[in-house]
This record gives C-alpha cells, structure tokens and sequence, in this order.
C-alpha cells in the first residue's frame, strides 16, 4: 500500500456541517472530533469533492461505486494550524504538542518517513514567531502568553512538508501553545455568522428566519493522509488547483487549496 499525506489551507472560511441541527445558540456548527472537540473535514465529503460528480468506470475503480470499493482510502482531514488574533503581527497560527504527536504517530504508523520536531509547551507559556511577539508575550484574543523561545525549527519542518521551502509567512507567525489553550481557541475562537432570510417583497427578515452558523476561519490548516495500492491515483488530489468543501458555496465558503505533502 503506498501512502500520502497532503495538506488544505482555508483559501475563505469553511463549514463542513454536521448534517443536524443544533440545540444550542450556533444551530449550524462545524463537525468536530468526538473526544478532542477539534475541528475537522470528514473524509467522505473529501472524498466527493474530489470525485466532483464523476461516474465513469475510471472514477468509481478510484472512489468506489455500490459494487465495487475504491482503491483510494483517506482519512479525515484534520486541524494542523488554527489562526487566532493577535495583538502583535494581526494573526498567529496556532498549533500544539498533541496535535504534532498525533500527525507524527500516524505517520510513523502509515509507514512514511517524514519527521515533525515535538517540542513540549505547557501553561501559559509559547514558542512563538518574530512577527507576533510583543514585549516577551504573544496576545492572543484575550490570553496573554510569555514567549518560553522561538518557533523557527518548528516552523521550518511544518514550513516544508506544506510548502516545499521556507514560507517566510508561516515562520513569523507560528505559535505553538499548550494543549489546553488549543483546545480553547477550537471551542472559542471560531467564526459564528448570523444569517437572515428575508420576505422578497418587504426585504425586510423573515418571522423566525434567523440562525447562526459556526464556520473555520480562513488561513487555517488541515492535514490528511491517502492510501492506495496505485501510486497514481494520487494525482486525483491535485487534479484542480482548489476544492470547495462543505456549504454556503454560493457566498463564498469553502475554498481550500491542497498543499504539497509527502
């Protein structure tokens, strides 16, 4: 079995629904995982993105069809680099030790060779970029965190497995945060969009016609790993230089271009 791993960067904001509404404020949120609560694209609407509606015999020997599997296998699409507000430098780009020990495991597991350095950051303490430190701290919305060093090794692998070389973007404005402050931003720090329907004769909003959609905000990253017994069914990931993925297409949502990978 031949193994990829690739990487989407949230070109606009992205809701890739639960398919249910819910009973709390936000009725429309993003899927999460179940135990970390992290965000995430699940791997079948990956997967129909990138068939794009295609059902010629070459398209269902790749993604499967009600008689036969298909040869290409991905997992879902998880959170790697989450943006936050900044005082300093306008946005980080956040991630922590749990999600670089959970990338790092599985794909030690799927066999590749790639390594991710995995520094440890614990508290209210951050190994931060140049671009969002302000007087020894990087503030981030309302948490104020002491810079414990720099991010640039940790920034030059992620850096090259997404890019391919130094992305001068990513290496100023990396942080790597505690597991718990993570987690935090995943729960708080998304998009919540109000959306009105309104009467076409009145324009003004309909009785009841208010809701509130929870959506990943725009530059963050999200890692995922493909398998298949044909190399080169691989090319199916790049074969559009963007996807839209989940909804609200026609305003905007959605737009992710795939990354490199190994």
């Amino acid at each position: 079995m031949q193994t990829k791993a690739f990487f989407l960067q949230a070109l606009t904001p992205v809701h890739p629904g639960t398919g249910q509404v819910s009973g709390s404020v936000i009725d429309l949120p993003v899927a999460r995982e179940a135990a970390t609560g992290f965000p995430l694209i699940p791997a079948s609407s990956l997967k129909g993105v990138l068939r794009d509606g295609r059902a010629d015999e070459a398209a269902n020997k790749v993604f499967g069809s009600l008689e036969q599997m298909g040869e290409l296998t991905l997992t879902d699409a998880r959170l790697l680099l989450l943006p936050v507000r900044s005082y300093a430098g306008t946005f980080a780009l956040i991630t922590c030790p749990l999600v670089l020990q959970r990338w790092q495991r599985d794909a030690e597991a799927l066999g590749l060779s790639s390594k991710l350095s995995q520094p440890s950051i614990t508290g209210e303490e951050a190994l931060a970029g140049s671009a969002i430190q302000y007087n020894n701290q990087v503030i981030l919305e309302d948490i104020d965190l002491k810079v414990k060093g720099s991010s640039e090794a940790l920034a030059k692998a992620i850096s090259g497995l997404l890019f391919g070389k130094e992305e001068p973007d990513l290496m100023e404005r990396l942080a790597l945060v505690s597991n718990d402050v993570f987690s935090y931003f995943c729960q708080t720090g998304l998009e919540v969009i109000a959306r009105v329907r309104l009467e076409s004769a009145s324009k003004t909003v309909a009785s009841g016609a208010l809701w509130y959609e929870e959506a990943i905000p725009a530059e963050a990253v999200f890692s995922s790993f493909a398998l298949a017994k044909d190399a080169a069914h691989f090319a199916e990931l790049h074969r559009r230089p963007y996807l839209q993925i989940g909804g609200e297409a026609s305003v905007g949502r959605g737009l992710l271009r795939v990354l490199g990978g190994v």
